[in-house]
């Protein structure tokens, strides 16, 4: 039984209140995979990993978009640029790193797409270039360097990995301007006139007639409609491995047309609004839908609350008869809107609570790291617990083994997008096997015996401190009082084998991904 939890007939009773009083659609969680944001909960180019992309405009309206990627310790972005896609259009791009090593070679992104980029990246002569002639953007540590320094490292190679998102600013149609027809791919499949758009960001100095959405962003704009759906594929040429996963989207994310200029923070996942007074989440919780209605200055709540979950659980492998190996990826996708130092100030806002970039006991340097509890099982359904870690601790507990800091013992999930690797940690070894993450803590189930099953880790509450729980994540209120218990997170299982036996002397290897299962929990505070 879980306290403190309103009964079905409660829940029923307020999702059905707050849909009479709401007429506009409520932000969701679509399961169906197509909507007006979509959340990529990983990118890597790491131990030889390339990410490609994709994502489909399933209309026959324009789309202007925002595409963001952001490093994995803190949020911060490292890319950040406008596309522009025709109806029934298809964007494609890869991020790829030219070097494994040194701190200074950042992750980067190519495009061979022809759709309106802002910047332009395809053929863009500013660009730096290929052997092939390609030319590519590469990430950059603007955001936490010089004067936006904070504790975590400002090296390029904070780049290599992280999520990112894409936002649906709005439609782009034909009415002052010929916006529409500029982005629309003729037969020959290239837009006809991305100059157009391109220029349309100019200093507003070149002109109302040319620079017309610096000057007037809405112009040629209507209110986004969705239809987007995405995926990412992480390949290892060497290998000869890929895995594949589809973008969590949000549909009904915003009922106005938010269009910004390329580089802009705007807008963001913070941005969501149902109407101009509230952001409303919509819900799937324990059999009925949950309309959460939060004020517009905590918008950010009405998206984490579709993501938010108490528990996660996934599947490891790591035999060695499989040549098995398996990593979880967590990763809290609205995480800095609630730690980062920059946008909160020095007090964390639920449900988070450490501040980036102030140390906190048990907590790694340069992190927000957040305390979870958790269990694995094998296939025969014995148990190990993960949770004596307690005050004083216990040198035989040593579950999740952050890299390079062996002495830490109490399971911690340190940044905004981790890696969790299964039975990997060695001596001198800091990055995990199949993704290459630096990101990553260790689970180590051999302690029990086991080399394959599932783990469960709970979000909800943090580990007993001599004898009392410190925290309880728990996000703030929504308007009818009642509150989502856990964090907002996504990702997912990435398993690979290697088969020697099928012909001698060569090797067979395979890859899959596989999306967390969990819960959610919600409830009037105790």
């Amino acid at each position: 039984m879980r306290m403190h939890t309103v009964t079905r007939s409660v829940i029923a009773g307020l999702a059905i209140s707050a849909t009479c009083t709401e007429d506009a659609k409520a932000l969701n969680l679509n399961p169906l995979g197509t909507g007006q944001v979509l959340v990529f909960p990983y990118y890597t180019v790491n131990a030889g990993n390339q990410t490609v992309l994709s994502v489909v405009n399933k209309t026959d309206a324009g789309k202007a978009i925002k595409v963001r990627f952001l490093e994995g310790r803190n949020s911060r972005e490292v890319l950040d640029f406008n596309v522009y896609l025709s109806p029934f259009d298809v964007w494609t791009a890869t991020a790829f790193s030219l070097s494994d090593t040194g701190p200074n070679n950042p992750g980067n992104l190519l495009s061979l797409d022809n759709s309106c980029t802002v910047p332009r990246i395809k053929g863009n002569p500013a660009l730096p270039m290929l052997a092939n002639g390609n030319r590519y953007a590469p990430f950059f540590n603007y955001s936490y360097s010089g004067s936006n320094k904070e504790a975590g490292p400002d090296t390029l190679d904070r780049t290599r990995e992280g999520h990112f998102e894409l936002i649906e600013m709005g439609e782009v149609v034909n009415r002052e301007n010929t916006s529409l027809t500029a982005i629309t791919h003729g037969a020959t499949g290239v837009p006809a006139n991305c100059l157009l758009v391109e220029r349309a960001w100019l200093p507003a100095s070149a002109g109302a007639s040319v620079a017309y959405w610096t000057l007037n962003p809405a112009i040629d704009l209507e209110p986004p409609q969705g239809g987007l759906f995405g995926s990412v594929s992480i390949i290892d040429a060497l290998a000869g491995t890929m895995m594949s996963y589809n973008a969590d989207a949000i549909d009904a994310f915003s009922d106005i047309a938010q269009h910004t200029n390329p580089g802009s923070s705007l807008p963001s996942l913070a941005s969501a609004r149902t109407n101009a007074d509230t952001a409303v989440a919509q819900v799937f919780n324990d059999g009925v839908i949950v309309n959460s209605i939060y004020p517009i200055a905590r918008a950010i709540d009405a998206v984490s609350a579709l993501f938010v979950q108490d528990q996660i659980d996934n599947e490891f492998v790591t035999s060695a008869s499989m040549g098995g190996a398996s990593e979880w990826v967590v990763t809290f996708p609205t995480k800095f809107a609630y730690v980062d130092q920059a946008i909160v100030g020095s007090t964390p806002i639920a449900p988070f609570t450490r501040i980036f970039p102030i140390l906190a006991t048990n907590s790694i340097p340069g992190t927000a790291a957040v305390d979870v509890k958790g269990a694995a099982f094998n296939r025969e359904e014995l148990r190990m617990p993960v949770d004596p870690c307690a005050v004083p601790v216990q040198p035989q507990c040593v579950p999740f083994l952050p890299p390079p800091s062996p002495t830490i013992f109490v399971p911690q999930l340190a940044w905004s997008s981790n890696v969790i690797s299964f039975n990997q940690a060695r001596p001198d070894v800091f990055s995990s096997d199949i993704l290459g993450s630096h990101l990553v803590s260790d689970f180590n189930t051999q302690l029990a015996g086991f080399s394959e099953g599932w783990a469960n880790l709970s979000l909800y509450d943090e580990l007993p401190r001599g004898g009392s729980l410190a925290h309880l994540h728990r996000m703030r209120p929504d308007q009818s009082g009642a509150q989502w218990s856990g964090l907002p997170t996504t990702g997912f299982l990435a398993v690979s084998f290697t088969n020697g036996q099928l012909t001698p002397g060569v090797l067979s290897n395979y890859a899959a991904a596989f999306k967390h299962r969990g819960s959610n929990r919600y409830g009037m505070p105790p």
